[in-house]
């Protein structure tokens, strides 16, 4: 699985950088928004995480902007995920509101592993049910 990782502050990324590769996927990280956007113009990450004070505060919403103009089939295949220093971790209501498939607060990110773990796993079945569903409606 690629994943691909927003986040400025140093030690924050190497946590979650480290997380990742443990999980066994590969991580590309980006310096700035216009890289991320870049990036995901040319390929398909199965998770983009972000915090929201990526690139000056304005990354995380020009990413959410650009994952929610994509083509549905294509947004379906990625897992979106903020790191938020406000909002509680599987605030589902806020997940929503901010078009993301999952939050988890920084304070929670020792527990990033098992989490992401679940969120990943979720998010599969969940397509894999809607995917057949098109199918067998002749539409997939």
């Amino acid at each position: 699985m690629k994943a691909m990782v927003c986040i400025n502050g140093d030690e924050l990324k190497k946590k979650v950088v480290s997380i990742l590769k443990q999980m066994g996927m590969t991580v590309e990280t980006v310096p700035d928004t216009k890289e991320a956007l870049k990036r995901l113009a040319y390929h398909i990450y199965h998770l983009v995480i972000f915090d929201d004070s990526f690139d000056q505060n304005k990354g995380a919403s020009d990413i959410i902007e650009r994952m929610n103009t994509i083509d549905m089939s294509l947004r379906r295949r990625s897992c979106l995920v903020r790191i938020s220093q406000k909002i509680n971790t599987n605030d589902n209501l806020a997940s929503l509101h901010s078009s993301v498939n999952a939050i988890i607060n920084q304070n929670d990110i020792a527990r990033l592993g098992p989490y992401l773990s679940r969120i990943l796993r979720d998010h599969k079945q969940f397509y894999t049910v809607y995917n057949e569903s098109l199918k067998m409606a002749g539409k997939g």
